[in-house]
């Protein structure tokens, strides 16, 4: 499976929402080899904001739920208000057939997310996260396969339980070397992975 990487410093340079937001998640998340640092996270997610950029409005919607480290204090009602907003334009962007199938695919992704954690006004939906999750996932998209391993298969949501395909799947990210997978593959008890 060829997992989908991109280039910090490209991005950096030809900036637009699509950069913003892999920007943004790059350093929220510790993607594409970059180190944790939510200041930077949160200054490319209001820059795609700036631009009106759906990803963006979601990242920082679910930013404001779930916090962003000491970056930004936890506001639930204006990060369900953005997370309403931006859903139907991330469908927008999932339908546009002029796209890159990366920025539709992380669209897309963005959706199971929504279902996962029952975000905006979209209803919580185990499965339904799982089967977008799941296709997200045998795309490339290495959050996808993170989240195949670390939550989906591994507690049996959406799906039966199934520890191998667990392992499969977190020994994929951290193979790609996403620094959570190889955190939560020890935790598991997996074995250990250098970073």
């Amino acid at each position: 499976m060829e997992i989908i990487k991109f280039d910090l410093e490209e991005l950096k340079n030809n900036l637009n929402g699509f950069s913003c937001y892999i920007l943004g998640r790059s350093y929220d998340l510790e993607e594409n080899g970059a180190s944790e640092d939510f200041e930077r996270a949160l200054e490319y997610y209001n820059e795609g904001m700036d631009l009106n950029y759906p990803l963006c409005e979601y990242s920082l919607g679910i930013s404001l739920i779930l916090g962003l480290g000491e970056a930004l204090n936890i506001d639930k009602e204006k990060g369900t208000k953005l997370l309403i907003d931006a859903y139907p334009r991330i469908l927008d962007l999932i339908n546009n057939q002029s796209l890159s199938p990366e920025e539709r695919l992380y669209a897309r992704f963005v959706t199971g997310a929504y279902h996962y954690y029952g975000l905006g006004n979209i209803e919580k939906n185990d499965k339904k996260a799982f089967d977008i999750i799941q296709q997200c996932a045998n795309e490339g998209h290495i959050a996808a396969i993170y989240d195949l391993g670390a939550n989906f298969y591994y507690n049996g949501v959406g799906t039966e339980q199934d520890i191998e395909k667990a392992k499969y799947y977190l020994k994929l990210a951290c193979d790609a070397g996403l620094p959570r997978a190889i955190r939560k593959y020890d935790e598991y008890g997996f074995g250990t992975k250098k970073i």
